[in-house]
C-alpha cells in the first residue's frame, strides 16, 4: 500500500426493497399516518371524548384488559386503536387487543378489510410492544404488512437480546426479515460485524515492510476518541501522556477510531493540539458493515498513516477495537505493539447491564478478545497493581506488564485555584462543609449514596452541602434522589464545566468523595479525579475497594468506608468536619503520595524505558 492510500471498504449495502403494497393498502397506510398525526394534535380531553364515541360500551380510560374482557368490540376498532396509540396508551391497547381485533379475526372479506385497517394503524404507530400482541390476534396478512410489522417486533427483540449479550439469538431474530425490513437488514449487518470482531484474534496479516523505515522515538497512539471534541478521563489521560512524552523528547502522534467524531462532520483529518499531531480516519462518517468492517478499515488507515509518520511503535489504549487495529497494523509493518489497559470494557458494560448479561455469549467473546490482546502484545501497560493481577490471571506474561498510573501535572501541586470564588458564585457559604466530586456521573460512582449521606449529616446538625460537578447518564437519578431526600437547597449540581472551573470546583470542596459501588469494575480500575483532589490537598473519603485503597497509598492518604453504606460515609465525613487536624494530615499524605508516584513526567519516563526495551528509542 502506498503512503497516500486510504482505508478501503465497500459502499454502504443497499437497503432491501420492501414488498410492494397494493394501491388500496398504500392509500390506507397514508391515511393512517395522517390520522395519527391529527389525533396526536388533539387535547387529552378531546381524545378521551373521541374514544368514548368509538367504544361506548368498552372499559373506562386506563382500566386495562380485565374490566373489558366481556365487553363487545369497539364500534370503530381501527380508529379506537389509533386514538389509544396517539395518547401513548400502549399498555391499555395491548390489554384490550382481543376486543379490538375481534372482527379482524373473521375469515370473511369484512374481516380481511378490518385486519388491514388495524395493520395500517400499527405500522403508522411504530410501537413494537403493541405490534407484538396485535399479531397474535390478527390473521395472515399480506406480505407488505408481515415484513413491516414482523420486522419491527424482531428488531425490538434483537435489541433486548443484544442487551442481554445473546448475540447469536439477536442475529437469528432479525435474519428472516432482512429481505424486506430496512432496520432489520442494517441491524443484521451490524450484529454480524460485532460477532466477527470478538472472540479469538484472527491470524496476523503477513508483513509488508517494503521500504518502511521507522524513526526511533516516534510513537503512534491508537485511541477511541480524543480532545478537544470529547472531554472525559480517557481523553484527558491520552493528552497528558502524549504531552509528557513530547516533553521527554519522544515524538508522539494520536489517531482515533474510524468515523469518530460521528457528531461533527467536516472535522479535519489532521490537526495539532499542544504540538502533538492528531489524526482522524473518516471523521463524521458512519462506516458500513458493522464493527468488523470498521476494524478492517482502521487497520488499513493506521497502516497508511504509519507509513507517512514512520513510528517505531504502535501503542493502543483499550478497548479491544483499538487493540485489534493496532495489533494487525503492527504485524503488517513489523512494529512492536503495546496494549494499554485503562479499564475492562466488559466489566463496565456489566455494571449497567441486565443480570442475564453476566457470562453471556457477548460477555465471553469480549473477554476472549481483550485477553488475547493482552497475551499477544509485546508489552502491556496498566494503571494499578489490582489491574495487573487481573491481566496476569488472563494469561499475560507478568514480565511484559508495566505500571503507568493515573497522574497529574507537577504544577498542580503548587496550584491555588480560586475555590472561594467558585463557592460564592454557587451560593456556598464560608462556613458550609462542602463535600462532593468532580466526575463523570455514572451509576457505579455511587453519588446517590453521597446524597443520602449529606441528608444524614444535615439531620445531625452538620452544615453539609453537596457539590457535584459533571454530567452523565446517572445525573437524573442523582437529582431524583436529592428531591426524594428533600435536600435540594443543600445541593449544587452545575453539570459539566470547563477545565479551569473544574479545578476551582476541586478547590471549593472541604472533602472529596469517591463512594464507588462494589462492582467488579470499581474493584479493579483506579479513577483519575481523586488524584487531582489529592494534588490540591483536598482530603479524600472513598469506598474501601482494592483499586481505591491502592490509589490512596494503601488507605493512608484518605478515609475508607464500606461501599454503598450512606451512614458509614456520613460518619467519616462528620469525623472530618469535626477534626481540622485530621483534614490537614490527610491533605499532606495525599500530596506526598502524588509527588512520589503520580506526576506525568515520572510516568513519561516509564514509557520511555518501555519503548527502549522494545528497541523503539
Amino acid at each position: 500500500m502506498s503512503d497516500t492510500s486510504s482505508p478501503t471498504f465497500g459502499p454502504p449495502a443497499a437497503a432491501p426493497s420492501p414488498p410492494r403494497a397494493s394501491l388500496l393498502d398504500g392509500f390506507r397506510d397514508s391515511a393512517a399516518r395522517t390520522a395519527l398525526r391529527w389525533a396526536r394534535s388533539l387535547s387529552e380531553k378531546a381524545r378521551a371524548s373521541a374514544l368514548s364515541t368509538t367504544d361506548p360500551h368498552g372499559p373506562p380510560a386506563g382500566a386495562g384488559k380485565a374490566s373489558g374482557a366481556d365487553a363487545p368490540p369497539p364500534r370503530f376498532p381501527a380508529t379506537h386503536l389509533l386514538l389509544l396509540a396517539a395518547a401513548e396508551r400502549v399498555d391499555d391497547a395491548r390489554g384490550d387487543m382481543g376486543r379490538i381485533a375481534a372482527n379482524a379475526a373473521e375469515e370473511t372479506a369484512r374481516g380481511r378489510r378490518a385486519a388491514r385497517r388495524l395493520a395500517s394503524v400499527l405500522a403508522a404507530a411504530e410501537r413494537p410492544r403493541l405490534t407484538e400482541v396485535a399479531l397474535r390476534h390478527l390473521p395472515d396478512l399480506p406480505e407488505h404488512y408481515t415484513a413491516s410489522l414482523g420486522g419491527a417486533v424482531a428488531a425490538r427483540k434483537a435489541r433486548l437480546m443484544f442487551e442481554q449479550g445473546r448475540l447469536s439469538d439477536a442475529i437469528d431474530a432479525v435474519e428472516p426479515y432482512t429481505g424486506g425490513h430496512e432496520v432489520c437488514a442494517r441491524m443484521h449487518d451490524r450484529l454480524l460485524g460485532e460477532r466477527r470482531a470478538l472472540g479469538p484474534l484472527p491470524e496476523p496479516p503477513a508483513r509488508d515492510d517494503a521500504g518502511f523505515e521507522p524513526v526511533p522515538g516516534r510513537v503512534l497512539h491508537v485511541v477511541s476518541n480524543a480532545l478537544p471534541y470529547t472531554g472525559a478521563g480517557y481523553t484527558v489521560r491520552t493528552h497528558r501522556i502524549v504531552t509528557a512524552q513530547k516533553d521527554a523528547g519522544l515524538e508522539p502522534s494520536v489517531v482515533t477510531f474510524p468515523g469518530w467524531p460521528l457528531d461533527r462532520p467536516g472535522v479535519e483529518e489532521s490537526a495539532e493540539l499542544d504540538g502533538v499531531g492528531h489524526h482522524r480516519l473518516h471523521p463524521g462518517v458512519e462506516l458500513p458493515g458493522g464493527l468488523a468492517a470498521q476494524i478492517e478499515a482502521g487497520v488499513d488507515g493506521v497502516a497508511a498513516l504509519a507509513r507517512r509518520l514512520r513510528p517505531a511503535v504502535l501503542h493502543a489504549a483499550t478497548d479491544h477495537r483499538n487493540g485489534s487495529i493496532a495489533a494487525a497494523a503492527a504485524a503488517r509493518l513489523g512494529l512492536p505493539f503495546v496494549y494499554e489497559v485503562r479499564g475492562f470494557r466488559e466489566e463496565s458494560w456489566l455494571s449497567g447491564a441486565v443480570p442475564q448479561a453476566q457470562g453471556s455469549e457477548r460477555h465471553r467473546a469480549v473477554v476472549e478478545r481483550e485477553s488475547a490482546l493482552m497475551r499477544t502484545a509485546d508489552a502491556v501497560v496498566t494503571l494499578s497493581e489490582t489491574m495487573r493481577e487481573e491481566i496476569v490471571a488472563r494469561g499475560a506474561d507478568p514480565a511484559r506488564i508495566v505500571l503507568a498510573p493515573n497522574a497529574v501535572e507537577p504544577w498542580l501541586l503548587d496550584a491555588r485555584p480560586d475555590g472561594a470564588g467558585f463557592r460564592r458564585e454557587h451560593g456556598l457559604e464560608d462556613d458550609d462543609f462542602v463535600v462532593g466530586s468532580v466526575s463523570s456521573v455514572v451509576g457505579y460512582e455511587g453519588f446517590t449514596v453521597l446524597a443520602e449521606a449529606v441528608a444524614l449529616l444535615r439531620g445531625r446538625g452538620v452544615p453539609a452541602r453537596m457539590l457535584l460537578v459533571g454530567d452523565g447518564e446517572a445525573l437524573g437519578g442523582v437529582r431524583a434522589a436529592v428531591r426524594r431526600l428533600g435536600i435540594g437547597e443543600a445541593c449544587v449540581l452545575p453539570g459539566r464545566v470547563d477545565p479551569a472551573d473544574a479545578l476551582r470546583a476541586h478547590a471549593a470542596l472541604d472533602a472529596f468523595a469517591a463512594p464507588r459501588a462494589d462492582d467488579r469494575v470499581c474493584r479493579l480500575v483506579t479513577p483519575l479525579k481523586p488524584v487531582e483532589a489529592m494534588a490540591l490537598g483536598t482530603p479524600v473519603v472513598a469506598s474501601d475497594l482494592p483499586a481505591l485503597r491502592e490509589l490512596l497509598g494503601g488507605g493512608g492518604a484518605g478515609l475508607m468506608v464500606e461501599p454503598g453504606d450512606a451512614e458509614a460515609l456520613a460518619d467519616a465525613l462528620e469525623r472530618l468536619h469535626g477534626d481540622p487536624g485530621l483534614r490537614s494530615e490527610l491533605s499532606a499524605a495525599g500530596r506526598e503520595e502524588v509527588t512520589a508516584n503520580r506526576t506525568w513526567p515520572r510516568v513519561a519516563e516509564v514509557y520511555r524505558g518501555l519503548y527502549a526495551r522494545l528497541g523503539a528509542v
